[in-house]
């Protein structure tokens, strides 16, 4: 008798193409590259998870509303330090939503053996990139 209690929930898959990255690591370039470092490393972490469209979508939202609410604050205030912040602030929350939608995945792919891949070169690119990205957009749209 065959019976479904002893069979397995996780069955060993072939592994897909590049190993994940931690999405609690994507917090640091998320603090200091703003929500679009964040939800760029969302989407290339999603398709390494292999997550579905749907979810994807829902970072990439979040990364543009997340960069829609800093030119919002740009657009309003006049400090620098407001803008940096509110960088931050949105970063993190973009980060969130990653770290929500990617953490059971992530889960699954460490039982199944995988090791993480390490977010150093790719944190440290994004950070840069997608943040003066962001400085010289806001530059141009508020300023």
């Amino acid at each position: 008798m065959q019976d479904d209690l002893f069979r397995p929930t996780i069955r060993d898959q072939p592994a897909p193409g590049k190993p994940p990255w931690r999405p609690e690591s994507i917090v640091y370039p998320a603090f200091f590259g703003g929500p679009l470092a964040a939800a760029t490393l969302g989407l290339l972490n999603g398709h390494r998870l292999a997550l579905p469209t749907g979810q994807l979508l829902a970072i990439a939202g979040a990364g543009l509303a997340g960069f829609a609410a800093r030119v919002t604050v740009g657009a309003f205030t006049d400090g620098n330090s407001t803008v940096r912040l509110a960088g931050t602030v949105c970063g993190l929350l973009v980060w969130l939503v990653v770290l929500a939608l990617q953490r059971r995945p992530f889960r699954v792919a460490t039982l199944r053996g995988r090791e993480p891949a390490r977010l150093i070169g790719p944190g440290f690119a994004a950070a840069i990139v997608c943040g003066l990205l962001e400085a010289l957009l806001l530059a141009v749209l508020v300023r």
